[in-house]
């Protein structure tokens, strides 16, 4: 059985009894009809419809089981009493419904939100949008709750904006609000005169369009010539834009009316003070006359650097010039107060001139009719003599080296006296003697020679004039020990490509000179140079390069002293883009059709050389003469001569460059005796084929022949006494194929 009571009743307000019956026959009892449990739900509860405040209060639930223990739950019910719905009234206590307004753009906005009602006392606040401006509220004595806004100076962008009063005292419902529409009166934004025309033609008639936007109501368009309005010839032509207002006049000028101004004023009358004007001068007749001259307080010849300086441009014209241009030396001068550079009506000010605003200035001025140029005013300023040169020279020398300074100033007036000053400590400042030095006019010449470690240092250059002398503006030398550079190391190939590689190198001391780095590519077959480039820095990128050709790369560094010496790298080739191209399947490889074909021609050819050279090779060996060896003469009988084992001996390897021609020498001194027949020379084995010399004995006398390598495969001869005659002679007058074989 389950029993509920509220607060401290013994009575329970609900019953239900399901003792010896099923929950669908349970028997039940209420207190009043707005009370049901809900056995079926998970968990049971009582629900109560139609709430009301006396509602309020601490509920328990008893549950009586039949073999357990009762079991007591208690729950608080707290009732919650909505507030009424808010009221607003305006300033003069009016209730607003909808809309408040119309208000002047800029004025303050003061309404008041009134709320009765409510358990527990809501909260009573003000929102705009999503945004709460105000949550300022007090409670009145008879329990009414108030909150007075004052929102100032309503603008543009609150016209049709929501002000949302809310009264909120629970998040288990929406609060109720109240809001109004702010209305308001928007001044113009801007007037317009639409007309484009530059001048206006006298007697002419002209339609003169004038625009004003922004303003709400509509704005009252009114003409005025100068303080004269203009009451007649308008038109107000119709417009879909409420935002736009137009207005046309038909104005036909007189001569009298140059130079006056025709204005457009565009005023919203519900808004004081809120005229917004456009003014077109009227404009007739010759191009402008325009005169230029100096300030009246300012002497020509006495403008010096920091002084102002100002121009005035006199013009007179009909119709009035519309532009006037400054010029400088033909360019023209625009106003640039970073540059102290202010143009204001017709004058040009310059504010600390330079000497860079020395030069010829005019002024033009520019109306429909034409432009026209004033006279040219030269503009002169004196400033003391200062360095021509922006950076500091840097100038090596050697010890005992004489090295010529050049000290190069700019002044005006260009008579120029020099100072020179050394310092090689950074706080010591030592005076050149005048004789050490020479100037005329704005170039003075000191001839410098460092002797030992303590010469080299800062040389400084000044100048002083009739206006002052250069404090600022000294030409700066530094004087360094100088000397060639050292080579650069450590050079590194990278990027090696088919025909391209780049090449970096570390940079050795620069010889106390600026330096940079040149690259020379020597082709080493021709013996000549392919590429020669240079760089402020040790690296270099080579491109194009042809392939299977063996090259040297050379880097060396240069300053003002010399070169380095050179840095080598040698024997580097590029293997060129490949000619032959093939598809793989797996680990194999296919040659295209036209391949194959070359390949195999080629196959051929190489068979058909090696016969044919084996052929030609054994045919000379059966035409070989017999083997001669040499012979010592007797000293007795020059006829005579015996064999000897030291016949052959090597000499001096120097004397391949002094060997003749041919392979057996003839003996053209002595034709009576001799060896008939051909001396043959064996070759020496393949890996000690070098150069060879041969030594013959005559008489105790020696006579050396070379044997060599030479192109042509002949064999050369150094004779070391070329009017002694040969011991050898050969019986044939030609030398045979079987001579030219027997080379080394």
């Amino acid at each position: 059985m389950v029993l509920w009571f509220r607060d401290r009743d013994g009575e329970p307000i609900y019953r239900y009894d399901v003792r010896d019956k099923s929950p669908a026959d349970a028997k039940t009892w209420s207190l009043e009809n707005r009370l049901f449990f809900q056995a079926v739900f998970d968990p049971a509860h009582l629900s109560i419809q139609n709430l009301e405040l006396r509602d309020e209060g601490v509920y328990r639930c008893r549950v009586d089981f039949k073999n357990s223990p009762t079991r007591n739950i208690r729950v608080n019910l707290t009732i919650v009493v909505p507030p009424d719905q808010p009221v607003i009234y305006d300033t003069n206590g009016i209730v607003t419904m909808k809309h408040v307004g119309p208000y002047n753009e800029g004025s303050d906005l003061i309404l008041t939100c009134e709320v009765s009602g409510g358990r527990p006392m809501p909260k009573l606040t003000w929102w705009l949008g999503n945004t709460m401006i105000d949550g300022n509220y007090h409670d009145r004595q008879d329990g009414i709750l108030t909150n007075r806004i004052v929102f100032p100076r309503l603008g543009r962008s609150h016209l049709n904006s929501e002000f949302v009063c809310q009264a909120s005292n629970t998040n288990q419902a929406l609060p109720p609000s109240t809001k109004v529409v702010v209305n308001l009166n928007l001044k113009p934004l801007k007037t317009t005169i639409t007309t484009t025309d530059s001048f206006l033609l006298a007697e002419k008639r002209y339609d003169m369009e004038c625009i004003t936007v922004g303003s709400r109501p509509p704005a009252v368009i009114t003409w005025w010539k100068n303080t004269e309005q203009i009451t007649q010839l308008l038109t107000v032509p119709p417009s879909d834009d409420k935002n736009v207002t137009r207005s046309i006049l038909h104005l036909i000028p007189t001569v009298e009316d140059d130079g006056k101004y025709l204005m457009c004023r565009g005023d919203n009358p519900w808004i004081p003070g809120s005229v917004e004007e456009d003014r077109l001068r009227l404009n007739v007749y010759y191009p402008p006359r325009v005169y230029l001259k100096l300030g009246d307080n300012l002497v020509p010849d006495d403008i010096k650097e920091g002084d102002d300086v100002y121009f005035e441009c006199f013009v007179t014209s009909n119709p009035a010039h519309t532009r006037m241009n400054w010029f400088h030396e033909g360019r023209e001068v625009r106003h640039n107060t970073s540059q102290r550079t202010v143009t204001s009506h017709n004058r040009l000010i310059l504010q600390k001139v330079t000497r860079h605003t020395a030069g010829n200035y005019s002024c033009s001025a520019t109306n429909s009719q034409g432009s026209s140029q004033s006279n040219i005013l030269s503009l002169r300023v004196k400033f003391v003599p200062t360095c021509k040169s922006n950076t500091e020279g840097l100038i090596g020398a050697m010890k005992k080296e004489t090295v010529q300074v050049i000290c190069e100033m700019a002044a005006d007036p260009p008579k120029v006296e020099f100072y020179w000053t050394f310092n090689n400590s950074g706080v010591e400042v030592i005076h050149v003697m005048r004789a050490r030095f020479s100037y005329k006019g704005t170039q003075s010449v000191l001839n410098y020679t460092p002797i030992t470690e303590m010469d080299y240092g800062t040389l400084a250059c000044w100048g002083v004039n009739d206006v002052g002398k250069g404090m600022d503006g000294p030409c700066i030398f530094q004087i360094v020990s100088a000397g060639r550079p050292f080579p650069p190391r450590n050079c590194t190939i990278f990027n090696h490509t088919e025909d391209s590689l780049n090449i970096a190198c570390v940079e050795g001391f620069d010889g106390g000179l600026p330096q940079h780095f040149v690259l020379e590519v020597i082709d080493f077959t021709a013996k000549k140079i392919k590429l020669n480039a240079s760089s402020k820095m040790p690296s270099f990128s080579v491109e194009g390069m042809e392939p299977h050709v063996v090259f040297r790369f050379i880097v060396y560094a240069v300053n003002a002293k010399g070169r380095s010496e050179p840095f080598s790298l040698d024997g580097i080739t590029f293997r060129g883009v490949a000619k032959l191209t093939s598809e793989t399947n797996g680990d194999e490889m296919e040659l295209k059709p036209l391949y194959a074909v070359i390949a195999g021609c080629f196959v051929v050819l190489i068979v058909f050389l090696i016969v044919a050279i084996i052929a030609v090779w054994k045919r000379s060996r059966r035409r070989k003469p017999p083997v001669a060896k040499a012979y010592k003469r007797d000293s007795e009988n020059s006829n005579n001569f015996q064999t000897g084992d030291t016949a052959l001996t090597k000499i001096d390897q120097n004397s391949v460059e002094d060997i003749g021609n041919p392979d057996v020498v003839p003996n053209k001194s002595d034709r009576s005796g001799g060896i008939r027949g051909f001396i043959r020379i064996h070759k020496t084995p393949p890996a000690r084929r070098r150069k060879k010399d041969l030594e013959v004995k005559n008489n105790g006398e020696t006579v050396a022949l070379t044997l060599a390598d030479t192109p042509d495969g002949e064999l050369h001869r150094n004779h070391h006494n070329h009017h002694r005659p040969s011991i050898l002679t050969s019986a044939n007058h030609v030398v045979s194929s079987a001579a030219r074989e027997s080379r080394i």
